[in-house]
């Protein structure tokens, strides 16, 4: 069942009327029913203010369906989300190995020129990771990845030229990239880095110029980190052995360990090509590592993606990489404070707009409250007990009566505000009125019920005749 207002507003008026007709000398019952029509007539009012979609009552409910959406798209986005990851790759690295691990589709590859220009993406912002070859200098802030794509380290030396102090002239990659900054790492730990001069015309050995000026340039040695699965590679390895290049070891003993990067093994024969055998001998030399460089500050979420991304059944990402430590909890212990704290501050912000609703009707229920403390004073000395004239008791049962029926009146007010608004069940000021008009019509009643107890002189005519 639902209240309409409509008939609280005819009631009033009949009862109105009735006051008028049977009570006209009790203005103080006059004045309290014209109360309650005020009452019921601005009950109406907010009533049909309150079906505007933005009206006030209307905004706590707004703000916590749009605070819990807004929420669970949080929680979604930081914890479920798998993001699309853009990774800078140099166009030399940009090879089958690699991209067999970027057919993703939470990977893009974006090619660049060379590893300083994809040092430069990284910086900017404009992409999340960068492939890098062990060697480069990079800044102690990034978070390294070690990717499942080594290199090896092929060093190429003419016949008689054996010791490190008699390479001058030695071919490599392009100046800055990794064959040419892990070449200067270990020229650096040979001691002979101030003696030799490096010349990055490596690309030029796909051309048909690079036979003639090889001998121009008068190379001692090649130092490269290539992938030896790339037939271009190879072709550049065949061509070098024609012109007289002989394989030979780099090694380093203990100050690879110190490098940190270069990894013992051992080119095997026949291992590049085995018709004619090439080499043609075990070579020791070293694996060169690739990493995916990552900004500061990135989360292990999208570490994680990467990690479970790119790693492939023959060479997964360390497993080192991914262990739990002190930094990944202080992570989770941030993304819970933040989880909780924006949960709390939701709660409290719609307790402060449902306080603010409470503030706008609570003038409305004081308006009420009054009536009920009026018509509480109005009553008070309207008894039936004790009163042995005739017309005063029927008076008194008339205005009683009356009472009763504005106080029912005002808790059906009261009650359609509830109706309209059930927000308002969180006010204790509702059960309040309930309660107060529930008491007051209870009194009423006994005072009523007197009616039917004879008066006190009656009592006394009778113990006379006894």
């Amino acid at each position: 069942m639902k209240l309409q207002i409509e008939g609280i507003l005819q009631s009033a008026c009949r009862i109105e009327s009735r006051i008028a007709e049977e009570l006209p000398s009790h203005s103080g019952l006059s004045v309290a029913v014209k109360e309650v029509i005020h009452a019921a007539n601005h009950a109406k009012t907010v009533s049909e203010k309150a079906r505007n979609p933005w009206s006030i009552n209307k905004l706590p409910a707004l703000f916590l369906a749009l605070a819990l959406l807004s929420f669970l798209f949080w929680a979604y986005w930081h914890f479920l989300h798998t993001p699309s990851i853009s990774i800078a790759i140099p166009s030399s690295d940009f090879t089958e190995a690699n991209l067999r691990s970027l057919r993703k589709n939470t990977l893009h590859p974006l090619i660049v020129e060379d590893s300083s220009q994809a040092i430069s993406q990284l910086g900017n912002g404009k992409v999340d990771f960068a492939l890098i070859q062990a060697g480069i200098p990079l800044s102690p802030q990034w978070v390294t990845l070690r990717t499942p794509s080594d290199e090896w380290l092929i060093w190429m030396t003419k016949p008689g030229i054996e010791k490190p102090g008699e390479f001058h002239r030695v071919l490599t990659g392009p100046k800055g990239e990794g064959s040419h900054c892990v070449a200067q790492d270990f020229f650096k730990k040979w001691n002979c880095l101030d003696s030799v001069q490096f010349l990055h015309e490596w690309n030029e050995i796909d051309s048909g110029e690079f036979d003639a000026s090889i001998a121009k340039s008068n190379y001692d040695a090649v130092f490269m980190v290539i992938n030896l699965a790339d037939p271009k590679h190879l072709r550049r390895i065949e061509f070098l052995l024609n012109q007289g290049f002989t394989f030979q070891s780099p090694y380093l003993g203990v100050h690879a360990m110190k490098l940190g990067y270069p990894e013992p093994t051992t080119i095997q024969h026949g291992f590049i090509c085995q018709n004619p055998p090439i080499p043609n001998r075990d070579v020791p030399t070293y694996r060169i590592p690739i990493y995916l460089v990552g900004r500061q500050g990135t989360s292990t979420s999208t570490l994680a993606t990467v990690a479970s991304e790119y790693e492939n059944a023959v060479a997964p990402l360390r497993s080192s990489e991914y262990q739990f430590n002190a930094r990944d909890a202080s992570e989770v212990f941030q993304g819970v404070d933040a989880f909780l704290g924006i949960l709390i501050n939701i709660i409290l912000a719609f307790l402060a707009l449902l306080g603010l609703e409470m503030w706008m009707y609570r003038k409305r229920f004081h308006e009420l409250n009054s009536l009920v403390s009026l018509l509480s004073m109005l009553q008070s000395n309207k008894d039936i007990l004790g009163e042995s004239d005739p017309q005063i008791r029927q008076e008194n049962l008339l205005y009683l009566s009356t009472v009763s029926d504005i106080l029912g009146l005002i808790s059906a007010i009261n009650g359609y505000y509830t109706q309209e608004n059930s927000s308002l069940l969180f006010n204790n000021q509702t059960e309040v009125i309930h309660e107060r008009c529930d008491n007051l019509k209870l009194n009423i009643q006994l005072k009523i019920l007197h009616a039917g107890i004879p008066s006190i002189p009656n009592l006394s005519r009778l113990e006379t005749s006894e």
